[in-house]
């Protein structure tokens, strides 16, 4: 959803409280809609002028008969030279009444106040008649908002097509007669959004069918007791949810100002945590910072994904890769590369082509366009060798843990956590180390830096002495060193305070980020080594995304179903906690803890490189 005017595109988020809002469908003619609930909507109005009238009216006044070439024609067009203006009748603006010399006062009306035999200029032509039914639908629009007493105002349809004169006109129109107190919101898909809804309906309608999992563990706290996980099977049919995939993406019109993806049907429905808050008051917002007008962001974004990118087919080359190393292998990550660097260069262009850019955005697309290419997992080989050894040293670990002093043994515990966290390919300024093996746990502690503008660990470390909590969701990051050595000693001390926790991971692979499935197997090996590791209190599920970064307000439903309790929330990694989710507030006591690997990810926070994020916060009242 986004607003639009003046060449400039402000992406917004959905109002908590966007019930009622209005859709005024244009289509040949319009309909307009007034939904107050998920299934709830009437048609109020309408207008038989839409946009079958501009094509019906341009093609008999001008000859052409293709509608987007109608729009193409509107560019260069001046309508003043067709229609009376304001200024026309009274020589200048007339203020007292609102009206500004370039207000139109009568659509085509300058035709034979000019003369009757003048010709004029297709183009000319083109844009009064773009003015005439585009002004006329957003007053008609903003009469019925007022009569309803609706403030919010969808506009879609295919007669919009992305075309910002269109987009320009309408959004005057309701600013205009709503005297600047309203604005028009636009649909990136507004072209097919009777075909897509039609779509969902067909789909919500269709019964029930069992159908093999893609990688997500759905009833995990009966997985973990059991001595294997068992071969996973979901239902699919009326639990699920899309999202949009742009690795293989297009556009309504050649002059349309964004693209479209590919709807991907996620195997389980998508839902905000329980827990989050997302008011008026309060709004959640998942990316920490908003690239879509900040150039130099972009552009330090665009070429870091750029220099990470082509650092992957070095380290095929090197052999880090084990999975990328036979040919075909290596053939499907130049094809990534590829593809992938073309979306980075059409974004560099055109930075609002696939929505609102982010880190998020551009990590998110990262990973489609390596499935696009069947490289589901490039990590895995990498992954489970740096699991393999770091289960080898937690023994040791928990051994030396154990015998710490008990006021000292939860902040350590942090430290761990974070120290774990630096194991990330992600990082591109630790992927040389990582490559070697010359990064252990007390290498990584060394680097982080801690200071008090981050790092309030200690209100945490006395709040859990003196509190137990009931549940906690974890939200985990990378496999290895990361979720052995720093996640899962910490969540053996809240076990041993009686607190049940939820392990919350990726649903497909991403980077090294540990998986649903692959955690499932951690855990069991952790119980080997430590009965602490309790499987009826302990649970593990799927976050239902595939991406460094975490959209909390999209999480797979049996994790917000199983989480619902929890009156703790930890996010772990700088991409759920840095680059999205730093902002995020809760309903329930929340911990964040990441370190700031990445130097612009720092500067936009004040930070320093390596220092560590430890935020404790208490519940939102």
């Amino acid at each position: 959803v986004f607003t639009y005017s003046e060449d400039t595109m402000q992406f917004v988020d959905a109002a908590a409280d966007m019930f009622p809002y209005m859709l005024v469908n244009i289509g040949s003619g319009v309909s307009i809609l007034k939904v107050t609930g998920d299934d709830e909507f009437e048609r109020i109005s309408g207008t038989s002028l839409g946009g079958g009238t501009l094509w019906g009216l341009l093609n008999l006044l001008t000859g052409v008969r293709s509608f987007d070439a109608m729009l193409e024609m509107t560019k260069t067009g001046d309508n003043a030279k067709v229609d009376m203006m304001v200024g026309d009748i009274y020589g200048t603006n007339y203020g007292r009444i609102g009206l500004k010399a370039s207000n139109i006062a009568s659509s085509m009306g300058g035709v034979y106040r000019k003369t009757l035999d003048k010709h004029f200029d297709d183009s000319d032509v083109a844009r009064s008649i773009l003015y005439m039914v585009s002004n006329n639908i957003g007053q008609i629009a903003y009469l019925n908002a007022q009569l309803h007493g609706i403030r919010h105002i969808y506009f879609g349809g295919y007669f919009i097509r992305g075309h910002p004169l269109t987009m320009h006109t309408l959004s005057y129109a309701i600013n205009f007669w709503s005297k600047g107190e309203m604005r028009a919101l636009f649909l990136r898909h507004e072209g097919f959004l009777g075909a897509t809804g039609a779509f969902f309906i067909g789909e919500r309608a269709k019964p029930a069918t069992p159908d093999v999992a893609l990688g997500v563990a759905p009833d995990v706290s009966q997985t973990l007791n059991e001595d294997k996980a068992p071969d996973v099977r979901r239902t699919r049919g009326r639990t699920y949810s899309f999202t949009e995939n742009f690795s293989i993406a297009g556009a309504i019109a050649d002059d349309a100002i964004g693209s479209l993806g590919m709807l991907d049907r996620e195997p389980s429905k998508l839902e905000p945590l329980a827990q989050l808050v997302n008011t008026a008051k309060c709004p959640y917002t998942p990316d920490t910072v908003d690239l879509t007008h900040e150039p130099r962001q972009q552009e330090y974004w665009i070429s870091a994904m750029q220099r990470n990118t082509n650092g992957l087919l070095d380290l095929a080359d090197s052999g880090a890769l084990p999975g990328c190393s036979d040919p075909s292998s290596r053939q499907r990550l130049s094809r990534f590369v590829s593809l992938y660097l073309t979306h980075l260069h059409k974004l560099q262009h055109r930075p609002l082509s696939y929505g609102a850019m982010s880190v998020r955005a551009l990590l998110g697309l990262r990973e489609q366009c390596l499935h696009e290419v069947g490289l589901e997992d490039i990590f895995a080989g990498v992954k489970k060798h740096e699991t393999d050894e770091a289960l080898n040293a937690l023994p040791a670990l928990l051994h030396e843990i154990d015998a710490m002093n008990e006021c000292e043994r939860p902040r350590v515990l942090l430290q761990n956590v974070l120290a774990g966290n630096m194991f990330d390919w992600g990082a591109t300024q630790l992927r040389g180390a990582l490559a070697e093996g010359s990064l252990d746990l007390d290498k990584a502690r060394d680097q982080i830096t801690w200071r008090p503008e981050f790092d309030n660990g200690a209100d945490f470390v006395a709040r859990i002495q003196q509190h137990t909590y009931s549940q906690a969701v974890v939200f985990v990051d990378n496999s290895g060193a990361d979720v052995c050595l720093g996640v899962l000693p910490f969540v053996r001390f809240l076990l041993q305070q009686n607190t049940r926790v939820v392990l919350a991971a990726n649903s497909r692979p991403a980077l090294n980020d540990v998986t649903d499935r692959e955690l499932v197997d951690i855990v069991h090996r952790a119980r080997v080594i430590d009965p602490a590791f309790r499987t009826d209190m302990l649970s593990v599920c799927g976050t239902g995304s595939s991406g460094p970064c975490l959209d909390l307000r999209k999480l797979d439903a049996r994790l917000v179903q199983t989480s619902q309790n929890a009156d703790l929330v930890v996010i772990v990694g700088m991409g759920r906690a840095i680059h999205s989710n730093y902002y995020a507030r809760f309903s329930c006591d929340s911990l964040k803890l990441a370190v700031f690997k990445n130097q612009m990810a720092a500067d936009a926070a004040s930070a320093h490189i390596y220092d560590a994020l430890c935020k404790y916060e208490r519940a939102v009242v």
